[in-house]
């Protein structure tokens, strides 16, 4: 019988790798003990949260499991043979419930909390390592860091697999930044950093044998110029580390936690707060890994019930308790926690919201729909609120619904009108746009917010009249804090504030999600017509997959908008695609996954416009990278400048687009 399984790897730093490699063997020894006891504090702490589901009463309860099924496999280099200790712990998706059946995992914790378990094994690798050989450790990132006195020369020359993975980060990265117009949250980081790994992952070589792996290591090792018994040397002994949190760090460690998971997320499952109290362990702790584990579970506890509120569904007094006291029907993944900081600060922008919907003002709908443009009903609804006099607005724009073109009339109203009015969006390369298609005057959020912050008067483009109107595009990606902060600039200096977005498009970096509260709560006026598109179809499609309705794929699929080929074939098509669409006089657009993607296109395009005439590649050129560079060519500056500027004093800007005049 095939059963499906989860595999949880658990990977040493570089720097415990590097011990490992060039230590005798009574230091291989003591690393090896120390991280397969790591392992086994692991798989207990995930045997203990293990649970099934099954149906009681007609509802599905989530029971404890009897144990779990697994199977660790300890490797001990990369795929490159770098030295790289890491154990796969294999766990079997089915369990014994309390009945005796055999049910499948409930295998939610393991997938949401992939972060917990790495920070986990990485603080009871850590407290081993200082107790077994006392080495003093670099301050966590991430809930890992390395061994302080391994050379960065050796990390950087053991570290084949870790480049090419970094590589593939940045690729990602990029790409990421570029299509969203935004850094990723830490979950996407996160989940990109996975792909990168998967991605560039290269055949397994063939391993020599042990002695022979530890010689080459110790020859590379020389050819730096290091010896590897001084460098072990170096490295051990250095703290003899201590068997007590006392009071003063632990406060430090639930005021510091609290702090860093509050200002990324609205709501956290008591494991992410774990995640965060594992990462802040003092490094010099030689707590016995069971009872450091069972510190931090009842730490964990302790803050749950001092600093957090519960927002999980309510417990039905009648209802079934497991083990923890929680109901049946109710997953560890269930739990969500909040703070009243955080609840009352959303309290107080609904509040607000509320009281600047009380004034309605007067909305002037005949005076922008005259504006010449053709707009639709609800473009002319939305440009006549943003041009009125309510001290809030609410607009919804979906991808393509036009709402810059709603936009554009309502800020020339307001400057016919003779009212201050700018614009603030999440990042500069949106504020551009805002301001390329409406003509507005715009900046990013974060550089009003800290005009207005610092100890002085604001610069005077940002030190607007009051009744001034602030509209804030793609207020979706705003996080709350900065919300916030912006809701009681414009009370103390008289603004009016136009939030225009789309809930479900792009999520805030950090805690955010506030926009699509208020829109739930107060309504909004919402742009329902697609204009981006001449096929009815694809409109709707448009609207379909903005939902996240995968079925929609079957649309595009119908519509021939879907196609497959080798990676030359799509590559060739879709350079041929942009020519053809660039020469009828249109724009066209390649997105890639990879950097080294980008290269290749990009070369292909180039050589689509020297075939035409439109670049002399025997002309003076510049070379950087993979790419050379003609007058005619276009480039993209790739980071904000504010000390640069154009002959029209505005900023360079990150992916402003540019065609270059003469080398």
């Amino acid at each position: 019988m095939c059963i499906r399984d989860s595999d949880v790897t658990a990977s040493a730093p570089k720097s415990v790798s590097v011990l490992w490699a060039l230590g005798d063997e009574g230091v291989r020894r003591a690393v090896l003990d120390a991280h397969d006891t790591a392992v086994r504090e692991l798989a207990g702490w995930i045997e203990a949260h293990a649970h099934t589901r099954y149906r009681i009463g007609g509802e599905v309860a989530v029971v404890d499991a009897e144990g779990i099924v697994a199977a660790a496999f300890r490797q001990h280099t990369s795929r490159a043979l770098d030295p790289q200790l890491h154990t796969h712990l294999v766990i079997a998706n089915r369990v014994k419930s309390p009945d005796g059946r055999w049910l499948a995992l409930d295998a939610r914790l393991i997938k949401r909390d992939q972060q917990t378990l790495s920070a986990l094994y990485h603080v009871a690798l850590r407290t081993e390592l200082t107790e077994r050989l006392g080495g003093r450790w670099h301050e966590t990132e991430h809930g890992i860091c390395e061994i302080a006195d391994v050379p960065e020369v050796l990390l950087a020359e053991f570290s084949t697999r870790t480049a090419a993975v970094a590589r593939r980060i940045d690729d990602k990265l990029d790409r990421f930044i570029e299509t969203m117009g935004r850094e990723p949250t830490p979950r996407e980081r996160w989940r990109l950093e996975r792909e990168a790994a998967t991605d560039s992952r290269p055949a397994k070589a063939h391993a020599a044998d042990a002695q022979t792996l530890h010689d080459g290591w110790a020859a590379q090792t020389r050819a730096l110029g290091l010896e590897p018994a001084a460098v072990v040397g170096h490295a051990i002994d250095q703290v003899a580390g201590r068997e007590v949190v006392d009071r003063a760090t632990t406060m430090s460690m639930i005021a510091t936690a609290m702090a860093t998971i509050s200002d990324k997320q609205s709501s956290w499952r008591p494991t992410e707060l774990l995640r965060e109290l594992a990462a802040l362990v003092p490094t010099d702790t030689v707590l016995p890994t069971d009872r450091l584990v069972e510190w931090l579970n009842k730490l964990t506890d302790y803050v749950v019930d001092s600093y957090c509120i519960d927002v999980s569904k309510p417990i039905d007094p009648d209802a079934l308790l497991r083990k923890d006291g929680r109901p049946v029907t109710e997953s560890v993944v269930d739990r969500a926690l909040t703070t009243q900081a955080i609840l009352d600060q959303e309290a107080a922008l609904i509040d607000w919201v509320d009281r600047r919907l009380a004034y309605d003002g007067i909305d002037q709908p005949e005076a922008v729909t005259r504006s010449g443009l053709d707009l639709n009903p609800a473009q002319a609804e939305g440009a006549a609120a943003v041009a009125g006099s309510a001290d809030i607005v609410l607009v919804v724009g979906p991808a393509g619904t036009g709402k810059t073109t709603a936009l554009a009339p309502a800020v020339a109203q307001l400057r016919a009108d003779g009212r201050a009015v700018f614009g603030v969006a999440p990042s500069a390369t949106a504020a551009e746009v805002l301001s390329d298609e409406t003509g507005l005057v715009a900046d990013t959020l974060d550089k009003l917010l800290i005009e207005h912050r610092l100890n002085r008067p604001p610069d005077h483009r940002y030190d607007l009249p009051v009744g001034a109107t602030v509209i804030v595009d793609e207020a979706g990606m705003l996080p709350t804090t900065k919300l916030a902060e912006l809701a009681d600039l414009a009370d103390l200096k008289g603004w009016r504030i136009a939030l225009v977005g789309d809930p479900l498009q792009f999520s805030a970096v950090g805690r955010g999600g506030m926009f699509g509260l208020l829109v739930d709560t107060f309504g909004a006026i919402e742009l329902d017509r697609v204009h981006r598109f001449d096929n009815e179809w694809e409109r709707e499609a448009s609207l379909r997959l903005r939902r996240g309705d995968v079925t929609v794929a079957e649309v595009y699929q119908q519509h021939g908008r879907l196609h497959s080929g080798t990676l030359n074939q799509m590559e060739r098509a879709s350079v041929a695609a942009w020519w053809e669409r660039r020469q009828a006089g249109n724009k066209g657009l390649l997105m890639t996954p990879t950097n080294e993607a980008t290269e290749r296109l990009n070369q292909r395009c180039q050589q689509s416009r020297v075939r035409a005439g439109e670049i002399d590649p025997n002309g003076r050129h510049l070379t950087i990278g993979a790419y050379t560079i003609h007058a005619g060519d276009e480039i993209a500056t790739r980071q904000n400048d504010r000390r640069l500027t154009t002959d029209r004093g505005e900023m360079i800007r990150n992916r402003a687009v540019w065609t270059v005049d003469h080398i």
